[in-house]
């Protein structure tokens, strides 16, 4: 199996037969996720200035529930 370096563009990834499988799945559209993209892009332009660490944003934690967080 070769392996390769390089991510796939946001294009070619919705254009991937399994991508799109598992978005019809869940309903969601490759517009969706061109909005999604725009959101969080209009986010981050608009809270440059502000430091996520001096923010009030809640931080999630993403590990499996009983996992502690510090768990390798």
């Amino acid at each position: 199996m070769k392996y390769v370096d390089q991510e796939l563009t946001i294009a070619e990834m919705l254009a991937d037969p399994i991508v799109q499988t598992l978005m019809r799945y869940d309903g969601i559209s490759a517009s969706d996720v061109r909005h999604t993209i725009d959101q969080v892009l209009q986010n981050r332009l608009s809270s440059h200035r502000i430091p996520m660490r001096q923010s009030n944003a809640s931080i999630h934690e993403w590990h499996q529930p009983g996992q502690r967080s510090d768990a390798a």
